[in-house]
């Protein structure tokens, strides 16, 4: 009786470890493989300079003409098996597009819908599905210091090792992006970013405007929901006030600009003309501390409220100014 006893405790001791292993690299990369595409053009593509050209990265010099075939970028296949999803900034300026599987096997794909401010782009592949699609992982419980490792195949097949550097939300077109901790270069650009247990949790992004020493992530969440707003519309419907917005703590001497003790909010930094915003008596400088019902922290928080909102809803916005308060 004693050792059965013990033989029940030791089992249970062990099982955690058993049901939370993670898979190994060698596990990992033949599923990415399978998913991860080349996207090429037939036609040079009407790139201005040669800043997203994956073979001016590796080579230094523009791909002679008449070679019949232009490498784009990197793209991956949605778990549908029909659609891939890319970096738009890779794709820009070409109109007739390949793709390319890990067998080499070429299937003719067409641009259904893009976004530039997400970098995001979507090709449906000719002739039904194709593909066994990626697996999602849950970007939103992703944390600071997660490995992460960054898939392309431009040209040829690459994988960088990293680390999620920043999730705050940030300002300009990138804000709602992570960054980690490696350069996501064109080679890798419109390639899937994938968490310890080989799941898909960004796709890589190629911004020359920002920081050299760190790569753009965009999260899954936003490619899920975004790529299906994409492949049934062709854009992304938008709410929006008519404002740039920025963050408070980005801003310097915030003191010597309005109240020390104003602590959240989103600070008007321009108007649009004629926007919703401007008609309804906002001003820059302006301060938006909710809308609705919603309390704004970050910029972020105003895009995903607008994102659950259609255009033309009426709101109302809780706001500080600095000669009248809220």
């Amino acid at each position: 009786m004693h050792s059965i006893w013990l033989s029940f405790r030791l089992f249970f001791l062990l099982f955690p470890a058993y049901a939370f292993a993670q898979p190994s690299l060698d596990e990992i990369i033949p599923r990415i493989r399978r998913d991860l595409v080349t996207i090429r053009s037939p036609e040079r593509p009407l790139r201005q300079g040669e800043i997203f050209d994956p073979y001016y990265y590796f080579f230094h010099t523009a791909l002679p003409p008449g070679k019949g075939s232009y490498p784009l970028g990197s793209g991956f296949v949605l778990p549908d098996g029909q659609h891939v999803v890319s970096s738009y900034k890779q794709l820009e300026g070409s109109n007739v597009f390949e793709v390319v599987s890990d067998r080499g096997k070429v299937y003719a794909a067409q641009l259904l819908g893009a976004d530039s401010g997400l970098d995001l782009a979507v090709l449906r592949i000719k002739g039904g599905k194709a593909f066994s699609g990626v697996d999602f992982g849950d970007s939103k419980q992703s944390r600071l210091g997660d490995n992460l490792y960054v898939f392309g195949r431009s040209l040829r097949i690459l994988m960088l090792k990293a680390s999620l550097s920043s999730l705050d939300p940030g300002d300009g077109s990138f804000g709602r992006h992570w960054l980690i901790d490696q350069p996501t270069h064109p080679g890798v650009s419109g390639g899937p970013v994938i968490d310890s247990r080989g799941r898909v949790v960004g796709m890589a992004s190629f911004n020359p405007d920002g920081p050299a020493e760190f790569g753009v992530v965009l999260p899954a969440a936003l490619i899920i929901k975004s790529s299906q707003q994409l492949i049934r519309n062709g854009k992304l419907a938008k709410s929006w006030i008519g404002i740039v917005p920025k963050n408070l703590t980005s801003l310097d001497d915030l003191d010597h600009i309005h109240d020390p003790g104003l602590k959240g909010g989103v600070l008007v930094d321009n108007l649009i003309v004629d926007g919703p915003g401007a008609k309804a008596g906002l001003q820059v400088s302006d301060f938006i501390l909710a809308i609705g019902d919603k309390t704004l922290l970050h910029t972020s928080d105003l895009s995903d409220f607008l994102e659950q909102h259609r255009a033309g809803e009426s709101v109302s916005l809780k706001i500080f100014r600095s000669a009248k308060g809220v």
